[in-house]
């Protein structure tokens, strides 16, 4: 008679399911995209909430932040103003600009101030690489404020017929006026299915905000207000700087959750149970899966496992006795054979990284300062500041000059986004002692220094004097001296030139 013999494999797991996000990814203008509103090559609202899942990329973007518009927005003069060559009329309007511009900084948002105005746009375009605000002007038709738009609401139109728009500039200390033809934008924005239009910053028509259509004679309650659209890039929407290492972001989250499993699981050691001659009772296999769907929890981390398995009974002898099977039960672990977990932690490294450098940051800006001391931190922060952060200022606040400054008639000063202040007082001081000692600089130069390392500001001395070189001075009171010294000889000289002509 022959012997067959069957094998039998049953995979049991847990049925209990990792969590997944809930939340809806869809756009709300996909029904409307057309010859009008254009089309994002990414989902907006999926980019500006991604960081959420990050471990890394929200600290990039809180440094851009930071070091863009967190030290401030001031007033600068569009040229030197102690220049040798400035007119007192020149300095006379450059200093009513500045009052100007000062004024309009300071009342840009009555809120919050424009610096947080400004970082809220910084964040939107860091996430999806684009950022919107909405200007507002005043009875007089100038820009007087400013307000956040939320990026993953703002869509972007196509351009609109060209028309003739006319530029104010300064050319050889006189204002001169030219026209030139111009192409528009215009942006919606849709919330809850109600759409509102805005129109390209600088464009002289009349919208209407509700229907997007040009018209003069919409009422003032309805006329579109305008918006300016900062991206990366030079495309009809921005696309942010770390989108090349999207799958490793995804890559990275999963591998945290995968982590965070085998914590949550992990008294569990996948394994083999094999039954040699014999099969598992019906109270075994159950027994088991509520084993295998009890993995989750604290008050399972300590928990016995009996298996009973039952042997095969053999063909009746011709005594009518029946012998059964010896069954062998064995269990072989195969935790050899999963990943160690610090392949995770070196993935996990290596994206944090590529992101990182992506946005061209050290990783002293994120709170990785491990392996800095003072010499390669300053040597980082300046070089960050050199390549990254000072350029991109000059990119904001460039575009908000070139905006603002010809509306508001303002051509001698200018807005600046300040940065930080390297320079150390005590290094200054031993740089400037060979000056001191030679006389070559003024108290005046020096009173800045000396406010800045006592912690107060001091104000210049009025009188000229101050104002002198030191070995000016020293020069002027030596050659006093010596003519003091030299008058009692020059008194008896005339004595003696007056005795002589008296003889005479």
């Amino acid at each position: 008679m022959s012997t067959q013999q069957t094998v039998r494999a049953k995979v049991m797991k847990s049925r209990f399911h990792e969590p997944v996000t809930k939340q809806i990814y869809e756009d709300q203008f996909s029904e409307i995209y057309g010859d009008e509103i254009i089309a994002p090559p990414y989902n907006l609202k999926e980019l500006k909430a991604i960081a959420e899942y990050s471990s890394i990329l929200q600290q990039c973007i809180d440094a851009y932040k930071t070091n863009i518009a967190g030290f401030g927005l001031d007033v600068e003069y569009a040229f030197d103003f102690n220049g040798a060559d400035v007119t007192p009329d020149k300095k006379k309007a450059a200093e009513t600009d500045w009052t100007r511009l000062e004024d309009f900084c300071r009342h840009l948002h009555f809120d919050e101030s424009a610096e947080t105005i400004l970082s809220h746009m910084i964040e939107d375009r860091e996430k999806t690489g684009n950022g919107f605000l909405e200007v507002l002007r005043n009875g007089t038709g100038q820009p007087a404020g400013i307000e956040y738009l939320d990026v993953k609401n703002m869509r972007v139109c196509g351009l609109t017929e060209p028309i003739e728009v006319e530029f104010a500039y300064m050319e050889n200390g006189s204002l001169k006026n030219i026209k030139r033809e111009k192409r528009f934008r215009k942006y919606v924005q849709m919330i809850e299915g109600r759409k509102v239009y805005f129109k390209e910053y600088g464009d002289p028509r009349v919208m209407d905000m509700t229907t997007g259509a040009f018209d003069r004679q919409t009422p003032p309650e309805r006329s579109a207000n305008e918006a300016i659209h900062f991206k990366i890039g030079s495309g009809v929407y921005g696309v942010p700087r770390w989108i090349g290492n999207i799958v490793n972001l995804y890559g990275a989250r999963k591998a945290e959750e995968l982590n965070y499993m085998y914590f949550r699981q992990g008294r569990h050691v996948p394994a083999v149970i094999t039954v040699e001659n014999g099969m598992l009772s019906e109270a075994s296999y159950r027994e088991l899966q509520e084993y295998m769907n009890d993995l989750e929890g604290v008050e399972n981390a300590h928990k016995f496992l009996l298996i009973e398995a039952e042997g095969i009974a053999q063909e009746k002898d011709i005594h009518g006795s029946q012998d059964i099977t010896p069954v062998k039960v064995d269990i072989k672990s195969l935790a050899e054979i999963l990943q160690e977990d610090a392949l995770f932690l070196e993935y996990d490294e290596k994206t944090r990284n590529k992101i990182r450098s992506s946005f061209r940051l050290p990783p002293l800006y994120t709170g990785d300062a491990h392996e800095y001391n003072r010499a390669t931190a300053d040597t980082a922060r300046k070089i960050t500041e050199e390549q990254v952060f000072e350029p991109e200022r000059k990119i904001l606040i460039g575009k908000l000059n070139t905006l603002f400054l010809r509306d508001l008639n303002i051509f001698h000063a200018r807005l600046q986004l300040k940065g930080p202040d390297f320079r150390d007082p005590l290094e200054i001081a031993k740089v400037l002692g060979p000056f001191i000692q030679a006389g070559a600089v003024s108290a005046n130069d020096l009173r800045d220094l000396a406010g800045r390392v006592l912690g107060k500001t001091l104000d210049e001395w009025p009188e000229e004097e101050f104002s002198r070189p030191l070995g000016y001075q020293q020069s002027a009171k030596r050659a006093e001296a010596e003519a003091g010294a030299l008058l009692p000889e020059l008194q008896e000289a005339v004595e003696t030139l007056k005795q002589i002509t008296e003889r005479r």
